[in-house]
């Protein structure tokens, strides 16, 4: 038997029924190789857990990988690695953002994004919760980033958002529609929400930021504070943010 720990994370008042769908997508996409999932678990972050046996084993936790993301331990990352991860424990300290990139072995360590780069990369000289309230750096957020040092004997990462990461977040601020940040969901639930509610027509796209991790755009005519009235309440527990460029304009402008 191996055990597959991903770098996607279920959370929320959906986990149970995240982990369900998934199970049944996993055995779907095995049905025609030597493979049975033992079990399928969360570890303490919400990372999924797969436990499987067969002799297509091997090949299953490379499909796993390239669709969820495999979870590296500390001396599988290098300097200059870039990789996936979810914003954690956003604003519990103020030298920086730590990044769940999924290193649990031997030890958990989490990438630390320094106030510093934040500043620079983002052009702004200012403390790290208006940073983050500006930009909507946020608990579960799915980032890119890249490892910029790492110190096996301390267990320490340091990182910086990757160069698609600054640029989505530099395309949400240029572009006039408003956008809903939808965390720990499936693509079913969340279209579910708005056809009840009656706001599906009120969508342009939906972008995929992760595996349970979705963006709203709005169409022009439509304000985002308006579809989160009206989902809420059907998506109870889910934390929906607002990304609104007309408001990270006025805080780049407000910083300078």
């Amino acid at each position: 038997m191996i055990r597959v720990t991903l770098q996607a994370r279920v959370y929320g008042p959906y986990r149970k029924w995240l982990l369900k769908t998934l199970k049944t997508d996993l055995e779907r996409t095995f049905a025609n190789l030597d493979v049975d999932i033992v079990r399928l678990g969360t570890e303490t972050r919400g990372h999924v857990a797969v436990d499987m046996v067969g002799e297509d084993v091997e090949f299953a936790a490379n499909v796993l990988g390239l669709e969820y993301g495999i979870a590296p331990s500390l001396d599988q990352v290098s300097t200059g690695f870039c990789t996936r991860g979810h914003l954690v424990e956003v604003g519990r300290v103020g030298y920086g953002l730590y990044v769940d990139i999924g290193v649990i072995e031997p030890a958990r360590v989490d990438a630390l994004v320094p106030l510093h780069k934040l500043r620079s990369h983002l052009a702004m000289d200012r403390p790290l919760r208006y940073i983050a309230r500006t930009w909507v750096l946020v608990n579960h957020l799915p980032v890119e980033v890249e490892l910029t040092n790492i110190n096996q004997t301390s267990q320490t990462i340091d990182a910086e958002l990757s160069k698609e990461t600054l640029a989505r977040l530099r395309r949400w601020a240029e572009d006039d529609h408003e956008r809903l940040i939808v965390l720990g969901v499936t693509r079913k639930i969340m279209d579910r929400a708005l056809y009840e509610t009656g706001h599906t027509s009120d969508i342009y796209k939906v972008e995929s930021l992760g595996a349970y991790e979705y963006v709203l755009v709005c169409k022009r005519s439509t304000r985002a504070s308006g579809i989160l009235a009206a989902i809420g309440p059907a998506l109870r527990g889910v934390p929906i943010h607002l990304f609104i460029p007309n408001e990270v304009k006025a805080n780049l402008d407000g910083a300078t």
